[in-house]
């Protein structure tokens, strides 16, 4: 079992105590780290709660109780203190996001599973396998904006990060044991640099990325395009995820119908009754607003062009793939975590010619390259 005790987590609500619990912890050579967003739930997402976890005690922080988490963010920042994470990219991102905060010194409990050639990297699955707990995931989907936070809320929370020094510690030694520690640490180096990066959906064609809006014809893109506009309003009024107002297969039904009338918009089987009594009317004024739409003005899909087919950059990615699937085999790994084909893509279009061109290919590692080889790598790229 892991090593900490099963006493109460500490709910920080007071910025006293947050200060408190960063002196104790700036002592610590690791920590476990971890926080909770909404974003099922709200339309402005942030981070609602932040978990962290020593060997002997696990505390939470409450950032809608306290507005300066800077201690955090010292802590993030030392890199005397080893910051654990299982999964950090979206956790980096949104501390980046609302807070700026940058972390250093990082150890990722699901990247150190894949190096280590665990069949399955979700946290349930580690802990199970390597300190027989099970996790009960039923709130994983949880409304973390809301308070009070129930008991089996916090008891979920507080076993995200409760075993992750312990854990650092098994995979850390699998690493080892299998000579692949440095690959983890190189892969570990490089989430240091993760920034928040607007995603797409803000743009003014977000609505033609649901599912089946490329099928409708113009007149009927028009109308999913104003009922996209209208749910997104309506949710960001609400502060709630758009797809809680109606779903966006219900758009596109009800933009291929095109209703005029309320018994029209009713009889549609993707959208429910109670979403027509509380929203029936504006739904009709967006479909009414797409249908008056001139003719001129009607969305026009942009085809992009089929680039001309080059085979030899074809060849180059074949012989790459041979290489990589080769030394996959030999040491028993999956090939797509040895080299995924976007990396195997970057390099076969950046054609580089030489150690140090190679060095140079964005997205490759220094441990790809080593068990790739660099004279091999270049081999397959020239055809040698």
């Amino acid at each position: 079992m892991a090593r900490q005790s099963r006493r109460r987590p500490q709910l920080i609500a007071e910025p006293s105590e947050l200060v408190a619990l960063a002196t104790r912890f700036s002592k610590l050579p690791r920590i476990g780290f971890d926080t909770e967003a909404a974003s099922y739930h709200r339309y402005v997402d942030r981070v609602y709660l932040v978990q962290l976890s020593s060997d002997d005690e696990t505390a939470l922080v409450d950032p809608l109780a306290i507005t300066d988490l800077g201690p955090l963010a010292k802590l993030l920042a030392d890199r005397a203190i080893e910051i654990v994470f299982h999964d950090a990219d979206y956790d980096l991102r949104i501390l980046d996001r609302d807070y700026g905060f940058r972390a250093t010194n990082l150890f990722d409990t699901r990247i150190a599973a894949q190096l280590a050639g665990e069949p399955s990297v979700g946290l349930r699955s580690i802990l199970e396998k390597y300190f027989r707990v099970r996790l009960d995931k039923k709130y994983q989907r949880a409304d973390w904006s809301r308070r009070p936070l129930t008991p089996e809320m916090i008891a979920y929370a507080s076993d995200d990060t409760r075993y992750l020094p312990a854990l650092r510690d098994k995979l850390a030694t699998r690493l080892t044991e299998l000579g692949r520690l440095e690959w983890a640490l190189e892969e570990f180096q490089r989430l240091e640099g993760i920034r928040w990066t607007q995603p797409r959906g803000n743009d003014e064609d977000a609505y033609l990325r649901i599912k089946g809006a490329k099928s409708l014809g113009s007149r009927q893109r028009a109308v999913l395009r104003a009922l996209y506009a209208w749910r997104e309003s309506t949710a960001r009024t609400l502060d709630r995820a758009p797809f809680r107002v109606l779903g966006g297969m219900s758009l596109v039904e009800i933009a291929r119908a095109a209703p005029t009338r309320l018994d029209q918009l009713s009889g549609l089987s993707r959208v429910p009754s109670t979403v027509v009594r509380r929203y029936g009317q504006p739904m009709l004024a967006a479909v009414k607003k797409g249908l008056s739409l001139p003719a001129k003005d009607l969305p026009r899909l942009q085809r992009a062009g089929r680039p001309e087919p080059d085979h030899r950059y074809d060849q180059r990615i074949e012989r790459l793939k041979r290489l990589r699937d080769r030394r996959a085999r030999e040491i028993g790994m999956e090939p797509g975590l040895l080299c995924p084909n976007g990396t195997l893509q970057v390099v076969a279009r950046a054609m580089p010619a030489s150690e140090a061109q190679l060095e140079a290919t964005q997205d490759l590692r220094r441990w790809q390259r080593q068990l790739l080889g660099d004279q091999e790598i270049l081999a397959a790229l020239s055809g040698a």
